[in-house]
This record gives structure tokens, C-alpha cells and sequence, in this order.
């Protein structure tokens, strides 16, 4: 296991980074941490063709072209230790075969490279402490740790939200997931921590609505009425997985608080 960080005091970040989007109001920020900046959010840190997706040199090239928030994906290995992955298997993206369940992260480490980088598959610890390092340096960034799959225990989720804390990164994460029973979890655990609701369609922003703190929206599915609906209902919302700029101009018009993209060089050219 990795050692474990030491706590840092996190500056808060400037909402004026926002750019051209909407200012986050102050009922969408107030308990749910000031210090957090989606407005320019790298997807699975912002893979290029060279750089491979949740990768550490996949979240440094995206800090260098002005993302101010890192998501990405955290998985439980065969021992329950956390990596950064997105598939439930590692055919994709590793040089290993078979679900990440059925490894110890002391075997991954051991066995399994990163197939762009040929890299070891990073540890959350690892991402935590540049989150840290860089915050101490007074270059702060954002997070975003969505827990795939369903079955995440009171005790699992515990372990996540307890890592963060330890590295002093509490108001600058949120935790985001595709069920709000996840992220109730974490908002008992930690009610300063962020969390955000990943959707596909309108009904289960309506059935969550007051369970969860924001909301990861495709942009087709945004208005500036909806926007402003969950404004006022205190919710952070952002344009999940904005590839296009149709989709970036639509969240922009409508209000959004960040977009999540995967080509973050592109989207700040586009911002001008």
C-alpha cells in the first residue's frame, strides 16, 4: 500500500476561472465546498494518442492545457485496494487480461502495464498526492472520482472518502457515481465532500432531486429553465462528456457550471 499523505490546506479557487460559463450561484456552493472548479473538467484525465485515458501522464498534459478539475475512474482490486481504471476489465487498456476483481493490486503492479504508456495502472493514492503536492504549491486542482460499479459497501465507500480527507482535498473533490444510493453514502460520511449524480435521461434528475448535491448532464438533455431550476434547488451542474461544439456552445448558453470533455486542448482553443 501506499503510504499515507499528509494533509494540506487547500486554497480555494478563483470562481472568475470559469471563463465564458455561468458563475456557480451561491446556493449551489455554500456546504458543498467553494474550493471545487469544474468549469473545464478532463474526462478520464484527458486522453491523447499518445497519452493513454486515467492515466498520471494523461493528467499532467491536461493541468498543462488549463483543465482545472481531473475525473476519472476508481476501481476495486481482488484485495480491495483502489486503482484508477475505468472497464471492469483490463483487456482495453492493460496488457493483462480477465476482470479487475480477479487481481490483487500487488499482482497488477507486479504483472500489468498500461498499453499506450506502458505504465503500472496508478493507485487513487497517486493521484491524491499530486492533487496535494500541487496545492501546497498554490496550483490547486479539482477532482472527480467516479466509483464504478454497484455494489460499493458503507465500509468501501468509507475508505475512499477517508483517503481524501487524509490528503486535505476534501473541498476541492466530489465523488460521482450512477446511483444516488452511492453518493447518499458519501454525503453521510462527509457532508462537505462534493457528489455528483451521472444521468442519461431527465427522470432520474426528477427522482434524485434534494438526494444529491449536482448533477453529470448530457448537454442535449440542458435548457437555461433546467438550469436555473436546480440552481435554486442548491445543485452544481455540468455537461457531462461534451465532445462537440454544439455541445460546449449549448452549455454555455444554458448556464452550465463546467463541462466535462475529454480534449481539453481543444476546448480551451474554442474558448478563445
Amino acid at each position: 500500500m501506499s503510504r499515507t499523505l499528509a494533509p494540506v490546506l487547500t486554497p480555494l479557487v478563483a470562481l472568475a476561472l470559469a471563463l465564458p460559463l455561468a458563475a456557480v450561484p451561491a446556493s449551489a456552493t455554500e456546504g458543498a465546498g467553494a474550493g471545487r472548479d469544474f468549469s473545464v473538467t478532463a474526462h478520464r484525465g484527458g486522453p491523447t494518442r499518445t497519452l493513454g485515458e486515467n492515466t498520471m501522464a494523461a493528467f499532467r498534459h491536461s493541468l498543462r492545457a488549463g483543465a482545472t478539475a481531473i475525473e476519472t475512474d476508481v476501481r476495486r482490486t481482488k484485495d480491495d485496494e483502489l486503482v484508477v481504471l475505468h472497464d471492469s476489465g483490463l483487456g482495453r487498456t492493460t496488457t493483462c487480461t480477465g476482470p479487475i476483481g480477479a487481481w490483487t493490486r500487488r499482482q497488477l503492479d507486479r504483472q500489468c502495464l498500461e498499453r499506450t504508456g506502458r505504465r503500472p495502472i496508478p493507485h487513487v493514492e497517486e493521484l491524491l498526492a499530486l492533487a496535494s503536492s500541487r496545492a501546497e504549491q498554490g496550483r490547486p486542482f479539482s477532482l472527480m472520482l467516479e466509483l464504478k460499479g454497484s455494489n460499493w459497501s458503507v465500509t468501501q465507500v468509507r475508505r475512499v472518502v477517508n483517503l481524501v480527507k487524509d490528503a486535505g482535498l476534501v473541498d476541492v473533490t466530489a465523488i460521482s457515481s450512477l446511483r444516488a444510493t452511492v453518493l447518499e453514502r458519501v454525503r453521510r460520511l462527509s457532508p462537505r465532500m462534493g457528489n455528483q449524480l451521472i444521468v442519461s435521461g431527465w427522470r432520474k434528475v426528477r427522482q434524485a432531486k434534494g438526494l444529491v448535491g449536482g448533477y453529470n448532464v448530457p448537454a442535449r438533455l440542458l435548457s437555461e429553465q433546467r438550469v436555473r431550476r436546480l440552481h435554486r434547488q442548491g445543485a452544481v451542474v455540468l455537461g457531462g462528456y461534451a465532445l462537440t461544439r454544439p455541445e460546449w456552445r449549448t452549455l454555455r448558453d444554458v448556464g452550465a457550471d463546467g463541462v466535462v470533455t475529454p480534449d481539453v486542448t481543444a476546448y480551451r482553443a474554442w474558448l478563445g
